[in-house]
């Protein structure tokens, strides 16, 4: 295996996996995701820690504006 590197996509974190080294043990602790992108394709994502998977997973879902979320109340609508 040749030299190369891992980087945590959620803080940039670099991991250096050696030219005689199992990449189990140079990225030992760290989650890697594949994520279809279409019927042929998939895109590789490693984090360094739960962490950082946890804080790019957040950062993939979409936000309910409040002003969406008040206007939920329980409270009667007044017509």
């Amino acid at each position: 295996m040749s030299d190369s590197w891992r980087t945590c996509d959620a803080c940039g974190r670099q991991a250096e996996i050696g030219p005689n080294q199992d990449i189990g043990d140079a990225l030992r602790g760290w989650v890697i995701i594949s994520r279809l992108r279409g019927k042929d394709s998939f895109e590789r994502c490693s984090f360094c820690s739960i962490c950082c998977l946890q804080q790019w997973a957040q950062t993939q879902v979409a936000t309910i504006p409040d002003v969406f979320l008040h206007s939920l109340s329980d409270s009667p609508c007044n017509l």
